[in-house]
This record gives C-alpha cells, sequence and structure tokens, in this order.
C-alpha cells in the first residue's frame, strides 16, 4: 500500500499522494502548496512542521522531497533544471 500524506487545512482534511505535490512554499507562517493538477491549498503550518510530517508519516518515502533554502519543498521528481547562479528552479508542470 502506498503511502499519503495526510494534511489538515483550516476546513478540510485531506490525504494526498506524495507523487501529486510539486511543491510547497513558504509564505510567513503558513505555506502554499501546488499540486500536479494546479490545485493549490493553503496550509497553517510553517515548512519545518511540513518536514516534520513528511518524515513521520512517508518514512524513507519521503526522500522524494528536498528542502531548499528557507522557503521551499519541492518534489525532486518535478525538478528538470535549476540555474545555480541565478538561483531558479524550473519545474515540470
Amino acid at each position: 500500500m502506498k503511502k499519503e500524506l495526510i494534511i489538515s487545512t483550516s476546513i478540510d482534511l485531506v490525504r494526498i499522494a506524495p507523487e501529486r505535490i510539486v511543491y510547497i512554499a513558504s509564505d510567513g507562517n503558513y505555506s502554499t502548496l501546488v499540486q500536479t493538477d494546479n490545485e493549490v491549498r493553503m496550509l497553517s503550518y510553517q515548512l519545518g512542521q511540513i518536514e516534520k510530517m513528511i518524515s513521520s508519516q512517508l518514512g524513507s518515502d519521503g526522500n522524494i522531497f528536498i528542502r531548499i533554502g528557507k522557503s521551499l519543498i519541492i518534489n525532486r521528481s518535478y525538478i528538470y533544471y535549476i540555474n545555480v547562479p541565478t538561483q531558479h528552479i524550473y519545474t515540470i508542470d
């Protein structure tokens, strides 16, 4: 059985397959989760809290995610180009 990430928001409880998450970006005390179908969810968690959720719920399957700096957790499967000098990451949509 594939593991899924279970996240509660202010209005719902959602179960998301890790491969459907493109990235999670910091937005102050909140985070924005972007899915492959371009659905966007506002989460009332900071990235550090989300990192802990990923680790505890997905275990070694959580290794598909990488934290980049203070403001981004990205699914490694969707990175197709990184421009190191400008620090831009391009994803496959």
